[in-house]
């Protein structure tokens, strides 16, 4: 019997359960769908463990952050069960004055909260397997490939996460029901829909000043962002930039109903017009009553559209330009020898010996052996194992850094103007004081030769510019546009007004920055003075010998720890580099990067970085939407009787309507606006500090983020704003 009466109650009630079966639904399917992102491996032939890696590292975020979206969403359910509970209090007195005790009520609340439970749980589930296979084919767009053995994949593990994490949360509702419900005293019940909500109502001056000092934090604090640059999170700046917005907030939201009405009712023309004066006390009302939860939503809003259109920016700062920045198969580096005191070397032409007579005392069995091998790695790999090196190995080109004594970057751009001298300052402090970094033309056109580009062609007394990074574009330009010739080792230069782009290594960024191309000579003669490199980069292009490059990977892999096996000891790699099975040396490798494994890696960081930014910002995004729902269906279920009333003295149901949507709207819209300022303010910052900086466009990001928010926000507002208008008309029928 009892069962009987829950499932009639549902459907009769069906309207009420709208929102809180949406919210449950909703949560399922994306809890499930992206707990389950490991299980789609199968359906990609993965050529390494790098590849596998990615999902198994991706799976491993979410799943963290999924207690977090678990408590969130616990909270979200919680919530909106609270108002299914207060739409039927009298529905409960009646209960209870028919002779229905308390445990028969509680129970009638469990089987519903059950059976709401397990259809959500069912369909969400459903809608999370749909939408699991979806994100399949955006898995394989965001690596770059197409799946070619499509099958339907379910997760074990994600389901049973799913299971029992909603499990969980549906037993403390249940609890919670049953609590509330035993607690009530049937006078309270029955008269539920008589108690009218106490209004409260501020005075307008105090408003007045906290609007004030409301807006004033808010631009102290938007200041000390654009300050820090959200650059260190630990900025004490930025500390005082969150901690402003937070309060400036809570102020505003506090203020805001009580000062708009002041200005709004003085406003005549305005006020008096229709059924203005009721629909601004409502709003007033609402925001007076629920300024915290509107402050919390403006909150979390301003986390989900920041998170997603971040995330989204930083998917194209890692993963943009990836193979442009990774021309050859590999490259090897050496660091040869540098500490803080050789970093630069900037006083006179004897101090060009400086690093070779610190790595000479510091690491003479590394200097001996390049010096054995005239300083070509090449050399040195291949003589460890020529099989190895034949086999793998087409083509190999190095280019040798060295650094100028006695001419900085800054002493050049002081002859270009003040201005130039001015942007290359904001670069980096200690870049006008570093010497001029310079490698010759023929290493230069050796590794161009590799990619197929065209040699350079160089006078004795010229020297060009090599740059492809976004951030030094406009130094470099000043550079190539100024013409300043000056003097090298006693070789007279003149800047070329051609620049050059060509990618001087594999790297996760194109990272040529500021470097001379110079005539062999000049280098000739700096090795003549006891110079050594500073940085030596091995380029290298795989035979064509039947293997993929994840197996040619391993090969290299395998000839340098020939060369230097890992008992050597060397630097410690740290987890990054754990798993090498060589030595990190000063010489001959000291870094191997190859553009397989960065574009492996590159596309992982895509997966994770989009999915978490997905995943944060679409149940921050459902959370506020619900919970505005459910205010605002609370909040119209309480004022059913106003309505009833401006119904009784003449006004039309069109009339009553669109003052039901003005209060939705402003309801909505207000914590989104306010939250779109403190995004928009947040995301200028780190266009400025990085977006821009790398070449990198945020408009497709928070284009996105609006998309996103247009269509969970927005569809939120819509089925709030028609249940509302039933129950509205539906009260007006009644009457």
């Amino acid at each position: 019997m009892l069962l009987k009466l829950a499932w009639r109650n549902i459907r009769h009630s069906v309207r009420d359960y709208t929102i809180y079966f949406l919210t449950l639904l909703f949560g399922v399917a994306v809890f499930y769908a992206f707990n389950s992102i490991g299980g789609q491996e199968v359906m990609f032939d993965l050529e390494a463990e790098a590849d596998a890696h990615q999902f198994a590292m991706t799976q491993q975020f979410l799943g963290m952050f999924s207690g977090l979206i678990a408590c969130v969403l616990g909270f979200l359910i919680l919530y909106s069960n609270g108002f299914l509970i207060r739409r039927r209090k009298r529905e409960f007195g009646t209960y209870m004055l028919l002779g229905m005790p308390n445990a028969q009520v509680s129970a009638i609340m469990l089987m519903e909260t059950v059976i709401i439970g397990l259809a959500s749980l069912a369909l969400g589930l459903v809608a999370g397997f749909l939408l699991s296979q979806a994100m399949a084919f955006f898995t394989a767009s965001l690596f770059g490939t197409t799946i070619m053995n499509y099958q339907f994949v379910f997760s074990p593990d994600a389901f049973v996460h799913t299971i029992i994490c909603f499990a969980v949360i549906y037993v403390v509702v249940a609890l919670f029901n049953t609590i509330m419900v035993n607690r009530q005293k049937l006078i309270d019940l029955l008269h539920a829909n008589g108690k009218n909500q106490k209004v409260s109502v501020r005075n307008p001056w105090a408003c007045l000043v906290g609007f004030i000092v409301a807006i004033a934090i808010l631009a102290y604090s938007y200041e000390q962002l654009i300050e820090s640059g959200l650059v260190m999170m630990d900025d004490v700046r930025f500390q005082r930039a969150t901690i402003g917005m937070l309060v400036g907030t809570f102020i505003l939201f506090w203020s805001l109903a009580g000062f708009v009405i002041a200005l709004i009712t003085r406003t005549k023309s305005i006020y008096l017009r229709g059924l203005t004066p009721f629909t601004v006390r409502q709003i007033a009302s609402r925001v007076n009553t629920a300024f915290v939860s509107l402050w919390a939503v403006c909150v979390m809003l301003f986390f989900s559209i920041t998170v997603f259109s971040v995330g989204m920016g930083l998917v194209d700062v890692f993963t943009n330009g990836i193979e442009d920045a990774n021309p050859y198969s590999a490259t090897l580096s050496a660091e040869v020898y540098q500490d803080d005191a050789l970093a630069t070397i900037r006083d006179t032409e004897t101090d060009a010996s400086a690093r070779a007579e610190a790595m000479k005392a510091e690491a003479p069995e590394r200097y001996e052996n390049a010096v054995a091998h005239d300083w070509s790695m090449a050399a040195a790999l291949e003589e460890a194992d020529p099989v190895g090196w034949t086999d793998t190995i087409a083509n190999a080109a190095q280019i040798d850094l060295y650094f100028l004594p006695g001419t900085t970057y800054g002493d050049l751009f002081q002859k270009i103007g003040t201005e130039a001298a001015q942007r290359l300052e904001e670069l980096g402090d200690s870049l006008s004081d570093s010497n001029v970094g310079i490698v010759s033309v023929s290493d230069m056109n050796a590794s161009r030769a590799l990619i197929g580009e065209a040699p350079i062609q160089l006078v004795d007394d010229e020297c060009m510019v090599a740059n492809n990074m976004e951030i030094s574009k406009d130094v470099a330009a000043d550079l190539t546009a100024s013409g300043i010739s000056f003097s090298a080792l006693g070789h007279e230069l003149a800047v070329s007004p051609e620049l050059i782009t060509t990618q001087l290594e594999d790297n996760a960024i194109l990272a040529t920055a500021l470097t001379l191309v110079v005539p062999d000579g000049v280098v000739e003669d700096l090795q003549g003075m006891g110079a050594i490199p500073a940085r030596s980069l091995l380029n290298v292009m795989y035979a064509d010998n039947g293997l993929s490059p994840a197996q040619n990977d391993e090969a290299l892999a395998q000839i340098v720890a020939t060369a230097q096996p890992r008992s050597l000891g060397g630097f410690e790699k740290g987890t990054s580099g754990s798993s090498d099975t060589w030595a990190s040396l000063l010489w001959p490798v000291t870094r191997v990067i190859t553009a397989y494994g960065m574009i492996a890696q590159s596309n992982g960081l895509k997966m994770l970085i989009t999915y978490l930014a997905l995943y944060i910002g679409l149940v921050l995004l459902i959370s506020t939407a619900a919970v505005l729902a459910v205010q605002q269906l609370s909040n119209t279920a309480d004022s059913l009787p106003r309505y009833r009333m401006l119904s009784r003295i003449g006004c039309s149901p069109k009339m009553i309507n669109r003052s039901l949507l003005i209060q939705i709207l402003v309801y909505f819209l207000l914590p989104l606006a306010v939250a779109s300022c403190h995004a928009a303010c947040a995301i200028g910052v780190l266009s400025k500090e990085l977006f821009t900086a790398l070449g990198v466009p945020v408009t497709g990001p928070i284009g996105m983020a609006a998309a996103l928010v247009a269509v969970i926000y927005g569809g939120y507002l819509l089925v709030t704003y028609l249940t509302s208008r039933n129950a509205v008309a539906g009260a007006l029928k009644a009457r």
